[in-house]
C-alpha cells in the first residue's frame, strides 16, 4: 500500500491536504480514483489509512501514534559527497535514526552551502521513511557547523557520545539506561589524530566496529543501529 506524507492527520473523519509532490504522484501518476485507500504518516509518530472521496477529497479512515523509541540515536556527520549523502540520508529513516546533525571538518570534502539542498534533503528522508513505515522522520539541522560547535551541541544536550575509530579498545559501557547517544561519524578522510585527541577529552569516546576501516556511510549506519540495540558491556 502507497504511503504518503502529510503535515497534520487529524481524527478519523477529518480530511486532510497532501503536500503538492505527493498530491501530484497519487492523482496523476497513480490515477487514484475514488474509494480507494493509502497510507498517510506525519513524521512525529502518527500513522492513518486514508481514502478518497469525491471531487478528490482525502478523509482518514483510522489513526495509530506509535511510542518513541527507548533510545534515540543521534548522527553527528561530516557529509559524503551529493551521491552518497542522497543515498544515507535514505538510510537514515530508514533505520530509525532520531535526527542528524552535520559538521565541517579539517579533511572534510563536501562543504553544502545552499539552503536549498536542505529542501531536497527533506524529502529524501521522507522518502525513506515512507519506504521504511518509519513513523519518525529524522530531525535535520541546517547547514554543516564547525567540528567544535558540533562537539559543543552534544555536550550542551548531554548525550554520550562516541566516535569511529580503529584504535579504540572495542570496550563498551553499559548503556542499559542510556536515553540518547551521539554517534559521531568524521569525513571520508577520517579524523586527523588532533580532532580524535579533542573528541576524548570532551568525553567522547572512541569506538571500533568491526576490523576494517570503513566508508562514512558504512560508520554511519552500522554504528547507529548498534548504539541502538546494546546495552550491556561488550567484552
Amino acid at each position: 500500500m502507497h504511503c504518503f506524507y502529510c503535515r497534520a492527520i487529524g481524527r478519523p473523519g477529518t480530511t486532510v491536504e497532501l503536500e503538492e509532490r505527493d498530491r501530484k504522484h497519487l492523482f496523476k501518476t497513480l490515477r487514484a480514483a475514488p474509494g480507494e485507500q493509502f497510507e498517510l504518516t506525519d513524521g512525529r509518530g502518527t500513522f492513518a489509512l486514508a481514502t478518497i472521496g469525491s471531487d478528490r477529497i482525502i478523509t482518514v479512515l483510522n489513526a495509530t501514534t506509535a511510542s518513541p523509541p527507548p533510545r534515540r540515536v543521534h548522527l553527528v556527520l561530516a557529509p559524503p559527497k551529493k551521491a552518497k549523502m542522497d543515498l544515507l540520508l535514505k538510510q537514515c529513516a530508514e533505520v530509525g535514526i532520531w535526527s542528524i546533525h552535520l559538521f565541517l571538518s579539517a579533511r572534510s570534502v563536501a562543504a553544502p552551502e545552499k539552503e536549498e539542498v536542505l529542501e531536497r534533503w527533506q524529502t529524501l528522508l521522507q522518502e525513506g521513511c515512507k519506504q521504511a513505515k518509519n513513523p519518525f522522520l529524522p530531525q535535520l539541522t541546517a547547514l554543516p557547523v564547525s567540528f567544535k560547535t558540533a562537539v559543543d551541541r552534544i555536550k550542551q544536550e548531554n548525550w554520550q557520545g562516541f566516535f569511529g575509530s580503529p584504535r579504540g579498545d572495542g570496550v563498551m559501557p553499559d548503556l542499559s539506561r542510556t536515553t540518547d547517544i551521539a554517534w559521531v561519524v568524521g569525513p571520508e578522510g577520517g579524523f586527523t589524530p588532533e580532532e580524535e585527541d579533542y573528541l576524548r577529552q570532551n568525553g567522547i569516546a572512541d569506538l571500533r566496529l568491526g576490523r576494517w576501516v570503513l566508508r562514512v556511510e558504512t560508520a554511519a549506519i552500522a554504528g547507529s543501529l548498534f548504539l541502538a540495540v546494546v546495552d550491556t558491556t561488550t567484552p
